[in-house]
């Protein structure tokens, strides 16, 4: 099935197949994720419960660092040609409502594994609120993308990220944002051609 959705596909797509395609992997990424993010502020303010507010300020930061996380691994690690990143972005691209999500078990081992080292071994203040917020913010991204092609939104902010999403589907080289619009702006990737395309394409949202 998934060579013939995406041909030309070679022999790293049963990885695609066995550990990102599929509801099971989609949905418990999601309950991983949360769990995981919540873990980290649960630690961070049980070992520093009068420091409410650098906690907080860690958790914001944590969040604006995804921000760029999302513009960057979307333009440059989803969109090369060659690897098994970009052969799994060229399935969303080619089948939009397929449930495909990073193997939850990647992130899980890479986030603990920081964690363990920065928070634990190091004990880096405030490095575990930092993580949490940088895993919300991957959380929420989830989220709105997911929303942006299988759900109804009505809420103008949101429909207005889904119809600058459905764009980046048509033209791939620009709109790399999900959750936001900052960092296309801030780099110049923003779609600018003016014309019926686009019109039609926001009157479908």
């Amino acid at each position: 099935m998934l060579k013939k959705a995406v041909p030309g596909l070679d022999s790293r797509s049963w990885l695609l197949e066995k550990f990102a395609l599929g509801s099971l992997n989609y949905w418990f990424a999601f309950i991983a994720d949360a769990s995981s993010a919540l873990f980290f502020l649960g630690w961070e303010i049980s070992h520093r419960p009068h420091q409410l507010g650098s906690i907080f300020g860690g958790v914001v930061l944590g969040y604006l660092i995804w921000t760029l996380t999302e513009y960057v691994f979307h333009r440059w690690i989803y969109h090369r040609k060659a690897g098994i990143f970009g052969e799994g972005h060229r399935i969303h691209h080619t089948e939009a409502k397929t449930l495909i999500a990073m193997p939850w078990a990647i992130t899980s081992v890479t986030v603990f594994a920081l964690w363990h080292i920065f928070s634990q071994k190091w004990e880096l203040p405030y490095f575990s609120a930092v993580l949490s917020g940088w895993l919300f913010g991957f959380v929420f991204y989830s989220l709105v993308h997911h929303s942006h092609h299988h759900w109804n939104v009505t809420n103008t902010w949101f429909r207005r990220l889904k119809a600058f999403h459905k764009i980046h589907h048509h033209f791939p080289e620009t709109n790399y944002g999900v959750t936001m619009r900052f960092w296309d702006h801030f780099f110049k990737t923003v779609y600018q051609k003016a014309g019926s395309g686009v019109k039609e394409l926001q009157a479908d949202i």
